[in-house]
C-alpha cells in the first residue's frame, strides 16, 4: 500500500506497520459495527517508539481493555534502550472488505488525549494482575473491589 492516504500522516504512513493498512488520528471514533463486510471494535491502543538510532519505529498495539493496554505501555517503557516513549489512547480497530482492491483492509483509529500516567493508574495495574489467568491470554477484567 502506498503513502497516498492523507489521514495516515503523523504517527504512521499507510502500510508502514505490519498488521495495519492505515493508522488514523481522529477526533471521534467510528461507531462499533459487527457486520459481514465490516467490523469495528472499540478499545485502546498503546503506541510506542524509540528516539535512539537505530530504534523501534512508531508501533501500535490494540487492546479491548484499558488495563492490559496500560500495563503493556508501562512495561515496554521500562526497556529504556528500545522504547523511549509511549502513550495509551482510546481506539477502534476496523476491518473491512475493500471491493476496489478485493482484499481485507485493517485501519486503527486513534482518538483523544493520552490515558497513561494519570493519577490512580495503579488501580488498573491491580485489576489486571487480579485477572491474569496462567492458562489463557484472555482478559475479562477483575470485578471491582471496595
Amino acid at each position: 500500500m502506498s503513502n497516498a492516504c492523507p489521514a495516515c500522516t503523523g504517527w504512521a504512513h499507510a502500510g508502514s506497520q505490519p498488521g495495519y493498512d492505515h493508522i488514523h488520528r481522529v477526533l471521534s471514533l467510528p461507531e462499533e459495527q459487527h457486520e459481514d463486510q465490516q467490523r469495528v471494535l472499540h478499545g485502546f491502543a498503546t503506541g510506542f517508539a524509540s528516539s535512539a538510532e537505530p530504534g523501534l519505529a512508531q508501533t501500535w498495539v490494540f487492546f479491548e481493555h484499558l488495563e492490559p493496554a496500560l500495563v503493556f505501555g508501562r512495561a515496554g517503557r521500562m526497556s529504556v534502550y528500545d522504547i523511549t516513549s509511549y502513550g495509551v489512547y482510546t481506539a477502534a480497530r476496523e476491518e473491512r472488505f475493500d471491493h476496489g482492491s478485493g482484499r481485507q483492509v485493517t485501519t486503527l483509529h486513534v482518538a483523544g488525549r493520552a490515558l497513561d500516567r494519570e493519577p490512580g493508574e495503579g488501580k488498573h495495574f491491580v485489576r489486571w494482575a487480579r485477572s491474569v489467568e496462567s492458562v489463557s491470554a484472555f482478559y475479562e477484567g477483575a470485578p471491582e473491589r471496595g
